[in-house]
C-alpha cells in the first residue's frame, strides 16, 4: 500500500455529470501506478460508482455514511428512525422537500412533479421508488427558490448538518455533524493501516473541511468556497 487518495467530485472531479478527460487521464495513471484511489462525495452510491465505475479503487458516498471498495459494500452508518424523522420534520417546516439515499435505491419525499423528472433523469426511472423503511445513509435537500435554499441552510437544520449546494440548481447534498467524510478517511487509513501523510484529500465544498480535517495532505480546488482555501493558503490549486 503506497497512498490513500481521495477525491471530491462536484467542482473536483466533475463539472456536473462531466468529467474533464485530464481527469481521466489523471486516474488512470494513478491506477496504474497501484496506487489506491477513492471518490469521496456527498453524492448516492449507485451515482457516484456508476459515474466513475472502474476508473478509481472505490467509493466513499453519503458524505463518509457508506463505503465501497472493490465494488463491495465495505461500511455503512445508516440513520436512527429517530434520526431521520427529525431531519425530515425540519426540512417540512420550510417546505421543503428531498430524496433519501439507500444502498441502491432512490426514495423521494414531498417533492413537485419538474424535481422528480430531475430525480429520475439523473439516477435512472428505476431506482426511484416509494420508500419501505430499508436504511437511509444520508439525504439531499431540494428547493424551489434560493431563499427557500438560504431559509434551510441558515435555520434549524444547520445545527446537525452541514449543507452543501449543488451550484444554485436546486438541490444540495447533507452531511451531518457526527459522521463526514472525515469519519470515514479515518476508517479508511485504519482498515488500510495507512498513516495520515500517506493520506491525499481533493475538495472544494463545505462538506470537504471534513477531508481536510483528517488528511495528511489536503489539496483545495481553485474555485473552493472560502472556508476550504483559506484553510490551506498556498495549497489551493486550479482544477484540471
Amino acid at each position: 500500500m503506497k497512498n490513500l487518495l481521495f477525491f471530491d467530485i462536484d467542482g473536483t472531479l466533475a463539472i456536473r455529470r462531466d468529467i474533464p478527460e485530464g481527469n481521466k487521464e489523471a486516474l488512470r495513471k494513478l491506477k496504474e501506478k497501484g496506487e489506491t484511489t477513492f471518490i469521496c462525495s456527498g453524492r448516492a452510491p449507485i451515482y457516484a460508482s456508476a459515474m466513475f465505475k472502474d476508473q478509481v479503487s472505490g467509493v466513499v458516498c453519503a458524505n463518509g455514511r457508506y463505503i465501497m471498495y472493490n465494488g463491495k459494500k465495505l461500511y455503512g452508518k445508516a440513520f436512527s428512525n429517530e434520526e431521520l424523522n427529525l431531519y425530515l420534520s425540519l426540512i417540512d417546516e420550510y417546505n421543503g422537500g428531498a430524496i433519501l439515499i439507500g444502498d441502491d435505491k432512490i426514495y423521494p419525499y414531498k417533492l413537485t412533479d419538474k424535481q422528480i423528472e430531475e430525480v429520475k433523469q439523473a439516477y435512472g426511472q428505476e431506482n426511484i421508488v416509494e420508500y419501505n423503511g430499508d436504511p437511509i445513509y444520508t439525504f439531499d435537500i431540494f428547493y424551489t427558490s434560493l431563499n427557500q435554499r438560504d431559509q434551510m441552510m441558515n435555520g434549524k437544520l444547520k445545527e446537525y448538518i452541514v449543507i452543501n449546494d449543488h451550484g444554485g440548481y436546486g438541490s444540495a447534498d447533507c452531511s451531518t455533524k457526527d459522521f463526514d467524510k472525515g469519519n470515514a478517511i479515518e476508517y479508511c487509513m485504519k482498515y488500510f493501516n495507512v498513516d495520515p501523510s500517506n493520506c491525499y484529500a481533493f475538495g472544494d465544498g463545505y462538506n470537504d473541511k471534513a477531508m481536510f480535517r483528517v488528511a495528511g495532505n489536503k489539496i483545495a480546488m481553485g474555485n473552493a468556497v472560502t472556508a476550504v482555501g483559506s484553510d490551506l493558503g498556498s495549497a489551493a490549486v486550479n482544477p484540471a
